[in-house]
């Protein structure tokens, strides 16, 4: 069995989760790569198909397994330190989930998050890694792939042409010698996860790119109950997104973390991020959301991390967000209606 340096943790096993770990598993030669599972009802559906994943290219094609992988249930987890940990839960359970585990992680560790929003490092920090010279290396993924889960077990990827991007998040503590080097190399080197590494001020940028966009797809589609492509071509829509973008242009122009890196101010004008956002619509006209997903299944949402990020940081700068403020709470509003609709 690989030891604890050359494996790799899963947590989190949605769509992204699913597709990292199979992507992981089609190296030659892959790690070892243990599943951490929340559900005993999800431990049960794996244990069902023999721990195998499948990954589906298009609707079309042919289903690719990979497996069996190991696995844990976190409520029966054991105490063996976690060197190589890849987080793909939503933002707002970051803390929560890791909380069982915390005892397995330490400057020794590191973390990789593929995650949607802002803040959640942060807010991590705060809630479960206090002590900052001991705390896990962090590594940040951003995921440009379209993949959607068939079923518990199997994903399905639009294509080959999507990517991903993967920093290193800066720390004030240092980091274990060469702590991080072997997560981030591999997945560098895992195929149809084409991850490229970009430095922390590149991948900030991208970050932020990335929200803006989400702060009008993900509401607008929850609101109206509509796929991303519905949001063209409709006047009164069209007058709500960009009241959302100039926020976020202004509360972008005046952020301190952005002045002083290099970046050229222009990208991130109120038109620049319309551009931006139009042309991810393009793309994935006929997606659903992951905010209107998790609004239709009852499921809490990501906006804490989107518009709401977006409004407690202009506070902070003294620059008011009303359009982002009304977004997310009538987004909560919506959670709890349908919540209220399903008891």
């Amino acid at each position: 069995m690989s030891g604890p340096a050359s494996r790799v943790h899963i947590l989190g096993l949605g769509s992204i989760g699913s597709f990292i770990a199979h992507s992981l598993r089609s190296l030659p030669n892959p790690p070892a790569v243990t599943l951490l599972v929340h559900r005993e009802s999800l431990y049960r559906e794996y244990a069902a198909k023999s721990w195998k994943i499948g990954l589906q290219v298009s609707e079309t094609g042919p289903v690719q397994e990979q497996g069996p992988f190991d696995r844990e249930l976190i409520s029966n987890c054991g105490s063996d330190p976690i060197d190589h940990l890849i987080v793909c839960v939503k933002a707002p359970a970051t803390a929560s989930a890791l909380e069982p585990i915390k005892h397995r992680l330490g400057k020794h560790s590191t973390l990789c998050f593929f995650q949607n929003g802002m803040g959640q490092i942060e807010r991590l920090n705060q809630r479960v890694f206090h002590n900052a010279s001991e705390r896990p290396s962090y590594l940040f993924g951003i995921v440009r792939h379209g993949v959607y889960l068939k079923s518990p077990t199997e994903a399905v990827l639009s294509g080959l042409s999507g990517c991903a991007e993967i920093g290193k998040v800066p720390s004030d503590s240092i980091p274990a010698p060469g702590s991080s080097d072997f997560l981030l190399n591999t997945l560098l080197q895992a195929p149809n996860l084409r991850c490229t590494q970009v430095e922390w001020a590149d991948l900030l940028q991208i970050q932020l790119l990335k929200l803006a966009t989400n702060c009008v797809l993900n509401p607008l589609t929850a609101i109206l109950n509509i796929r991303n492509g519905a949001i063209k071509n409709k006047p009164a829509v069209e007058t709500i997104y960009r009241d959302i973008l100039k926020e976020i242009s202004l509360v972008f122009a005046n952020l301190p973390e952005l002045q002083a890196l290099p970046h050229d101010r222009s990208r991130f004008s109120s038109s620049a991020l319309e551009a931006s956002m139009l042309d991810t619509v393009d793309k994935t006209a006929g997606n659903s959301s992951s905010m209107r997903e998790d609004i239709l299944k009852g499921r809490g949402t990501e906006i804490e991390y989107m518009n709401n990020w977006i409004v407690n940081r202009g506070e902070e700068l003294g620059i008011p967000c009303p359009a982002n403020r009304l977004m997310t709470q009538l987004i909560l509003a919506k959670t709890l209606t349908k919540a209220s609709d399903g008891r």
